[in-house]
């Protein structure tokens, strides 16, 4: 698909290049990159702005070129007119842009003649990225406070895949640690209720009705013969039989989202047996960021900090964190942070160039350690983008819903799921920033209004198909010629577009490309939902002027060329919404029931 806001860019950075060249002066990356060129926030001021001059005045500053408007119009001079009908300095520097329509008639020709498949830029070059995201402990279901980090995570690897990264979807199993102590004794306790044993669940344990279930197929598998044995050999035994069960029920839950996972990485299997904490801490002393000293107490962590003995640190104050960090503790057991190391660097060892990981806002001190810990493991060759994503609070009947497993009572991502379905959830999860939180309101997702963000996306698409399916019915021969696709036919029929909601709509057609490459180098998916939402609305508001209006309807049985284009505009409506839609594993609607 074509990007017109790039096709701008590298011209206008050739035309600063060849300034350059003739002033004798060398242009640094660091400028190149702030500029930028984008759709003119004011539409009376023009399609496109750049702030080129500006960014570039300080560098080429001379008798000549007094200020930004002066570079601007140097620049103007040089700037081919092939596709501009309209080109103007606003202050202070500003070039703004008014676009001959046939660029735009390019745009919807092009994704109309290429049969529903939208081409996405290459953005990626087959880099390999680990994308570790919806990784709760395995100690019970996906429960609702895990969705937007599970959804977003599986959004963005759908992204990444499109524009040419190859990405490993994983799952990173924490099975090691005290959590999972605690779960072995809960799942234990209910083996022996299933026994007919008089034993009831303690508060220090997982009291979940779900342990009941596996506390019976524990009971299926083994039978009596841990009544038989001490405590802990029964623990022992009936371990890696109760982490598959709750790994499978987690997998059941994340599939009801519409997400599965390449790969299950266990901590224990592949980091503690293996010995990796033992490696990566040689190599850390190896490169001296690690020593071993004494820690001052966690600032969260209101006196109860009492270990002043010696423990191996890193040097995480080197790399921006407030304090160093604990490696290994005074009694040499690892901390949670060790194994983090040693499952970054078997990221890196297993081929990443790129590590994502969702995470969280309560993770977000580990951010400057674990960039540290890639950096120093990968020597600068691997990237790590960590996303931090706030708390998603979700209302029914005006009341949030509990979020605690210790608790015994919360709600689990199924339920949510089968009350609103899958498609509402992942929609409606990218209606706002990571760092940003905001209340879920379960009732108003399913509402079928304007105000509904995934309704009114649905609406424009099941428009879009109902006009086409209902004029194949009235007259197929009509809807036949016209959807003769002829890649070389002749561009003219497209210029029939002139009313301003239908240029408006060619234009947010035309923005698709950049706001999908916006989306991929800023980590950011709310853009491509707003975005979407916005083209949603300008069809609406075309559809309604059509109504009022007989000239902008869109069938004119007595107007085949007319009818022609109008309906060019509403495949290329119908084939973006689509591409998003497969972006977010979300089934586009062709009839609004």
């Amino acid at each position: 698909m074509i990007n017109i806001f790039n096709i701008f860019r590298e011209h206008f950075l050739q035309i600063i290049n060849n300034i350059a060249l003739k002033e004798n002066i060398k242009i640094e990356n660091k400028y190149l990159a702030n500029i930028i060129v984008e759709p003119c926030k004011n539409p009376q001021n023009g399609d496109i702005a750049s702030n080129i001059a500006m960014v570039m005045f300080k560098i080429f500053k001379n008798p000549t070129i007094k200020n930004p408007q002066d570079l601007a119009q140097i620049i103007i001079d040089e700037i081919d007119k092939s596709y501009i009908s309209a080109i103007e300095i606003a202050k202070p520097g500003f070039i703004n842009i008014k676009l001959k329509q046939d660029l735009l008639n390019e745009v919807i020709f092009k994704i109309v003649n290429n049969g529903g498949n939208i081409a996405f830029p290459n953005i990626g070059n087959s880099l390999n990225v680990n994308l570790e995201y919806a990784s709760p402990n395995p100690t019970g279901p996906i429960h609702v406070g895990h969705c937007r980090g599970a959804i977003y995570g599986d959004i963005l690897a759908r992204l990444l895949s499109k524009v040419g990264y190859n990405v490993l979807k994983e799952y990173y199993i924490n099975d090691a640690g005290n959590q999972i102590n605690i779960l072995l004794e809960s799942a234990y306790i209910r083996y022996l209720q299933s026994c007919d044993k008089n034993i009831e669940i303690t508060q220090d344990l997982y009291p979940g009705e779900y342990l009941i279930e596996i506390g019976d197929k524990i009971k299926e598998k083994f039978g009596q013969e841990l009544l038989d044995i001490n405590k802990k050999e029964a623990l022992s035994k009936i371990r890696d039989f109760v982490i598959a069960e709750i790994i499978n029920l987690i997998k059941l839950d994340l599939k009801q989202l519409g997400i599965e996972h390449d790969s299950y990485y266990s901590e224990k299997k592949f980091i503690h047996d293996k010995g990796k904490i033992d490696e990566v801490i040689s190599i850390l002393q190896e490169k001296n960021v690690i020593y071993r000293g004494k820690i001052q107490a966690p600032k969260s962590n209101k006196g109860n900090y009492n270990d002043m003995s010696d423990q191996l640190l890193f040097r995480s104050t080197d790399f921006g964190d407030d304090q160093d960090r604990v490696i290994l503790k005074s009694d040499d057991s690892a901390t949670y942070f060790a194994a983090d190391i040693a499952y970054t660097k078997s990221k890196i060892d297993r081929g990443a160039d790129i590590i994502i990981m969702p995470l969280g806002y309560d993770h977000s001190g580990y951010v400057k350690r674990l960039q540290a810990a890639c950096s120093i493991l990968s020597d600068n060759k691997v990237q790590m983008k960590i996303i931090l994503c706030q708390l998603v609070k979700f209302v029914k009947d005006g009341k949030p819903l509990k979020m605690s497993k210790r608790a015994g009572n919360f709600i689990t991502a199924r339920q949510v799921v089968k009350e609103i379905g899958p498609d509402i959830l992942r929609f409606l999860m990218l209606m706002r920033k990571n760092d940003a939180m905001f209340d879920f309101d379960l009732e108003k997702a399913i509402e079928k209004s304007k105000d509904n963000p995934i309704f009114y996306v649905q609406y424009a698409h099941a428009r879009c198909c109902s006009l086409l399916r209902n004029l194949e019915n009235d007259n197929k021969e009509f809807f036949d010629k016209i959807t003769n696709f002829d890649q070389n036919s002749d561009l003219n029929f497209l210029k029939l577009l002139k009313d301003e909601s239908e240029i408006e709509l060619m234009l947010k057609i035309a923005n698709f490309s950049r706001i999908i490459e916006m989306s991929v180098r800023n980590f950011e998916l709310h853009i491509i939902a707003f975005y979407i939402e916005d083209l949603a609305a300008n069809f609406h508001a075309l559809w309604h002027k059509g109504i009022k209006d007989n000239n902008l309807k869109f069938i004119m049985f007595d107007n085949y060329e007319q009818t022609k284009a109008r309906l060019y505009l509403i495949i290329a409506v119908k084939n973006v919404i689509a591409a998003v839609f497969d972006i977010f594993n979300i089934k586009p609607v062709e009839e609004m029931k």
